[in-house]
């Protein structure tokens, strides 16, 4: 974009066009107007160019100017967002540079996660939780009595390689994903100039699971969670072994949820944030029929707590998983796996998968937006067809198969 116009009409891929101010220009940065809000600015410097965005106005009769950010740390819409904010405040008879000035208070990443992000993640973000987690075990240990602008670029990489060893790096890259998460939300509220970790790069990852349970251990498994000490817990897992629900959508499921008329288990919050209709097949029914409800406690699987959940579902997961003899690395989550591998092994598509389990990835995630009912429904038959098959031994094995204990053995 050379010999840009000094006022036009700010787009993205415009300010990024903007060439860098030329080194024998007097002034040590080239202005742009733009022309949708008055005031806003575009500063471009010498060299590699670097651009930022500033509001320039009348204060009491006196031309002030408050800085916006860096592009592209802040891109476009959230420049002009901040920018359309100061001139509300600027109608109301405030001095949003003074404002600023007086909220820039140096902070710690301890203060300002506690006293400002997190009150702002917990009515903004469904994993907030998550977040505070990863906040008290990790940042906070590590940075937490830093002050904002003393983390740089080599405290972010320093974090990364004292985490090495002691997390998975898919682990590792949600803690650094959460600590640039706060310094990009501090650069957009004013506490910080721009951002120190934006060139932060993430690790490869490569700790998926790919264990899956065979027909055998499917047996086995069902087989101990029908003689488990919590009833409510075995059949919740031989439900997640029916569905392939994620451990959270079945244990927070509610009777509420439940269309007995339609088969299906309407599922209000999942990974991906959006709602979907699980169809049921004939054994899962089965069971919740088996399950009844519990006065005062909405959900399809009571904790001991009144009103609450079944919880720690780990502790009788592995007491299964011992005393139906299964070796790790097993997790809750391989049950959903094991589904995944049911479906294909009898003859089910990749979108089967998708639709079953619930993914969301772009082209198959649109493929089963458009599934018919009844091919979701045949989906779910299978995985009952192949459970129940496994449930059956065969006659030549049947005196060799090893038999459950109510004391935990086989």
């Amino acid at each position: 974009m050379a010999n840009a116009p000094s006022r036009f009409r700010f787009t993205q891929k415009a300010v990024e066009a903007l060439p860098p101010n030329p080194p024998h220009a007097k002034s040590t940065e080239a202005e742009y107007s733009d022309t949708q809000i008055p005031g806003f600015k575009c500063l471009v410097g010498k060299g590699e160019g670097s651009k930022k965005f500033l509001l320039r106005y009348l204060w009491q009769g006196r031309k002030r100017a408050i800085s916006i950010g860096r592009f592209p740390d802040v891109d476009l819409n959230t420049a002009r967002e901040i920018a359309t904010d100061y001139k509300r405040l600027l109608s109301q008879g405030i001095d949003p540079k003074q404002q600023k000035e007086d909220k820039r208070q140096e902070l710690t990443l301890a203060e300002l996660f506690e006293q400002h992000y997190f009150p702002y993640a917990q009515h903004h973000k469904r994993s907030w939780r998550d977040d505070a987690q990863r906040f008290r075990d990790h940042l906070k240990p590590a940075l937490g009595s830093r002050l904002l602008s003393e983390i740089k670029l080599e405290q972010g990489q320093a974090l990364q390689t004292n985490l090495l060893g002691k997390v998975k790096p898919a682990t590792n890259n949600r803690i650094t994903t959460l600590l640039k998460a706060i310094l990009t939300w501090s650069v957009r509220m004013g506490y910080l100039e721009q951002h120190p970790l934006r060139h932060l790069k993430t690790l490869t990852e490569n700790n998926q699971r790919t264990r899956y349970l065979d027909k055998g251990e499917i047996r086995r498994l069902f087989m101990a969670a029908d003689i488990d000490e919590n009833g409510y817990a075995g059949q919740y897992v031989k439900l997640l072994l029916l569905t392939g629900l994620r451990k959270d959508e079945l244990r927070l499921a509610k009777w509420e949820h439940l269309d007995q008329s339609q088969l299906t288990l309407f599922i209000p919050h999942t990974k991906n944030g959006k709602s979907r209709i699980l169809h049921l097949n004939h054994m899962a029914m089965q069971i919740l029929k088996e399950t009844h409800p519990i006065e005062g406690n909405p959900y399809l699987f009571p904790g001991q707590k009144q009103g609450q959940p079944l919880n720690n579902v780990t502790r009788p997961f592995n007491r299964m998983l011992k005393r139906a003899r299964i070796e790790g690395p097993v997790c809750i989550h391989t049950c959903r796996h094991s589904v995944a591998a049911l479906i294909v092994s009898s003859g089910g598509t990749l979108y089967d998968v998708q639709a079953q389990l619930g993914h969301a990835s772009s082209q198959t995630s649109q493929r089963y937006a458009h599934l018919h009912a009844s091919r979701l429904r045949h989906t779910s038959t299978q995985v009952a067809n192949c459970v129940e098959q496994a449930l059956i031994p065969s006659n030549t094995a049947h005196s060799a198969l090893p038999q459950l204990s109510q004391n935990g053995g086989i």
